[in-house]
């Protein structure tokens, strides 16, 4: 009977053992998601700042944005950057303003977005 005991604590011990990697496993990956999605938000940012300052000499200069990106090379930027995925900005003109949108940085459950009507950036 005492040997059946400690046959029982020893399965719950290992059963606990396993609970808490299975644990620690998740919250690691969760945070390295976390981190790599913070990453992904700062390039957004930095390369597509970049293009927001080359649209704002572009308007200017011109009077007006560009209806596409690539019109901002080599006059008022080297090169378009991309995002982290190494697909293209989005770029959507609408009037008088417009939005940058890297579709697979997401923020907020949203792709991550810049907004220069607000001249901020969102999910």
């Amino acid at each position: 009977m005492v040997q059946g005991l400690a046959g029982q604590q020893g399965k719950g011990q290992v059963i606990v053992l396993v609970v808490i990697t299975l644990l620690l496993a998740v919250g690691y990956f969760a945070l390295d998601r976390y981190t790599e999605g913070e990453r992904n938000v700062l390039i957004t940012e930095t390369r597509g700042m970049n293009l927001v300052q080359a649209l704002s000499r572009h308007k200017a200069e011109v009077g007006n944005y560009p209806d596409a990106l690539d019109k901002l090379v080599p006059k008022f930027i080297p090169a378009i950057g991309k995002c982290p995925g190494g697909e293209a900005i989005a770029y959507a003109l609408n009037g008088a303003e417009y939005t940058l949108t890297c579709q697979k940085v997401v923020f907020a459950m949203k792709p991550y977005t810049y907004d220069s009507k607000t001249k901020s950036w969102g999910g």
